[in-house]
């Protein structure tokens, strides 16, 4: 058999780069061209940079069939911050003549002690088709394969690759191309052939962001948080109660939305909300960021309504606060008088400027509000869930009220927290929310969390009349009197399930907008 031939191997990678190798059949020679290339990027400053540098690795003095030969390269952070993804193309020309007899494998590795590829030369043995030399390529480290083996023929066109990176977390990776050079065939007509294949490592896009994906997304709200909700596991999770609802969670997650020309915050998308009909549907919960201020929950006279104690009343339905929210001044957008200490005291409040828009308005649909209480604070965030909708409440309360306007639940409160290094969201959330003054990571975790102020909740104390949920300043929650005034009242309400996020990424400086 005349060993005496040429084959060639072009590698081209990162755009500009340029690996020529040229190697005899019979007699092993290679002529290496380099050029280092340190950056390539597309839409510089938005997508980010990789850094290439590669080398070829070609040696022996025969080649026959079993010959083995590696490229290796790596690709690490550039100079440019910011996210993408990166491809890894390769492009093969291969006479036909041989068939299928040139494999390739990529192999790729994060581990730093993978920069030593060993190989070892087989022993040459003569065949009835010719002969024959078993190498193989031992790489130190992980290496995992990327792709192959497979054939490269005549005109492959394979993508090798396709990864996310973000600079500030992307490790150094380095990839091993290993092709063999099999011979199932006539080696003799593959004398004086020439073979080439081209890598190129490129950037293809800009990784799409959580924010990229809700500004894209032309559904419903709701639908679009829930849909790209595997884009910021950060800032959303699921509370896995039965209805399955999608929550922000974290000291400040970017759930700003622009609201009634003010900013208002993003509890989560919530399922099954009834709109008092019977109909149910998936909708997104607000809070307004800041509280209109501090007034009683409720401080009727005892013997009107519902109250038969000189600390008012714990029925939301005909609560004095609750009369504010949806029929008196707040939702007029008037001045007016607000509950304030017992026996229907009451202080001047003023929402001229800051009540309800009838473009907010509009954007509001009513919902059955569930008033199912619990006679122990000592609940965690998945047992006040099934209990405010139950029917547990003190004698002669309801246990629903439909309307526009409500407060927060001590479930949406427990479950907005992520948790910290020490106390970590699981324990939170199996913690009682009256102990959790003991656990900074669970409220100092939590953006429903308000360090100057008590907050008032929706949720009934049932063993008496006139007791209410509140979060006190110090992160745990409890009952307390409902003509107590000093406690703050901050409106939440569940948009209509037609409403679409229009514009902004959510932070505090740029908002959701909304829009019908």
């Amino acid at each position: 058999m005349d060993t005496k031939h040429y084959l060639t191997i072009g590698i081209i990678a990162s755009c500009a780069l340029i690996i020529g190798l040229t190697v005899s059949f019979a007699y092993f020679s290679a002529n290496i061209t380099h050029d280092n290339v340190n950056e390539t990027g597309i839409n510089s400053g938005s997508i980010g940079s990789i850094a290439y540098n590669g080398e070829a690795t070609f040696e022996g003095v025969d080649i026959y069939p079993g010959m083995k030969a590696v490229q290796t390269f790596t690709i690490e952070k550039g100079s440019q911050e910011g996210t993408g993804i990166y491809e890894i193309d390769l492009a093969g020309v291969v006479p036909e003549v041989f068939g299928s007899d040139i494999e390739i494998t990529l192999y790729k590795t994060t581990d730093p002690v993978a920069n030593n590829v060993v190989r070892e030369e087989g022993e040459l043995t003569q065949t009835s088709e010719g002969f024959v030399k078993e190498d193989t390529i031992t790489i130190t480290g992980t290496p995992e394969v990327v792709y192959g083996p497979t054939t490269l023929t005549n005109n492959s066109e394979i993508i090798l690759e396709q990864a996310d990176f973000d600079t500030s977390t992307l490790q150094k990776t380095t990839y091993y191309l290993v092709y063999e050079y099999k011979n199932n065939g006539n080696q003799n007509a593959q004398q004086g052939q020439i073979f080439s294949g081209k890598v190129t490592v490129k950037l293809i896009a800009r990784k799409q962001t959580f924010s990229d994906a809700i500004q894209a997304c032309n559904d419903t709200a709701a639908n679009c948080l829930n849909d790209n909700a595997n884009l910021n596991t950060v800032e959303l999770a699921y509370d896995e109660t039965t209805d399955n609802n999608l929550r922000y969670i974290g000291a400040n997650p970017n759930n700003y939305v622009s609201f009634n020309n003010e900013l208002w915050r993003i509890i989560g998308v919530f399922n099954n909300i009834d709109d008092g009909t019977g109909n149910k549907e998936t909708r997104l919960k607000i809070i307004r960021n800041e509280p209109i201020g501090e007034y009683s929950w409720d401080n009727k006279r005892n013997g009107t309504g519902s109250s038969t104690s000189s600390n008012g009343s714990n029925d939301w339905s005909d609560s004095a606060l609750q009369l504010v929210l949806n029929e008196g001044a707040y939702w007029n957008r008037t001045s007016g008088e607000c509950p304030s200490g017992q026996n229907g005291a009451t202080t001047s409040c003023d929402f001229t400027n800051t009540g309800l828009t009838e473009e907010a308005k509009s954007m509001i649909s009513n919902a059955k509000w569930n008033l199912g209480g619990l006679s122990s604070s000592s609940n965690i965030p998945l047992n006040f869930y099934t209990s405010e909708r139950g029917t547990e409440v003190y004698s002669g309360r309801p246990t629903e009220w439909i309307g526009s306007i409500g407060l927060i639940y001590p479930s949406d409160y427990g479950y907005a927290t992520s948790g910290g290094s020490t106390t970590n969201r699981e324990t939170c959330l199996n913690t009682e929310l009256k102990n959790w003054e003991d656990y900074g990571d669970c409220y100092n975790n939590d953006w429903l969390y308000n360090s100057s102020t008590s907050q008032w909740i929706l949720t009934p104390y049932s063993s008496n009349s006139y007791s209410v949920f509140r979060v006190n300043s110090f992160g745990s929650a409890g009952n307390y009197n409902a003509n107590y005034p000093y406690s703050a009242a901050s409106p939440a309400i569940y948009l209509s399930s037609k409403v679409k996020i229009s514009g902004g990424d959510g932070s505090s400086s740029d908002p959701f907008t909304l829009s019908l």
